[in-house]
């Protein structure tokens, strides 16, 4: 299509609060960070995250395990904020990632 109109998808993006657990302190986190999600209209945004925190995984052997959510502090107030779980060890309800 010639003319004025845009080609280009709109990018979106949806903030999320990453916390890093060790294996022997899963009370503490080893860092709470905010990351900043860019992704197009009809991309699976929980497909991302998945793929970054598995990246943080791979870089970092301390890294036991991962917990995301979007809730407006970096603590969540329930268990039912969290939208992510990453673990080294498998869990109920887990499955593995390829």
């Amino acid at each position: 299509m010639k003319g004025f109109s845009s080609t280009k998808q709109s990018t979106r993006s949806s903030s999320y609060w990453v916390a890093s657990y060790a294996k022997d302190n899963e009370d503490e986190p080893l860092g709470i960070h905010k990351k900043v999600l860019s992704y197009k209209p009809g991309q699976d945004k929980e497909v991302l995250m998945t793929k970054y925190c598995h990246s943080i995984m791979k870089t970092n052997p301390n890294v036991w395990e991962i917990l995301v959510h979007q809730g407006p502090s970096e603590i969540p107030d329930s268990g039912d904020q969290i939208v992510i779980r990453l673990s080294r060890e498998p869990f109920k309800g887990c499955s593995q990632l390829t």
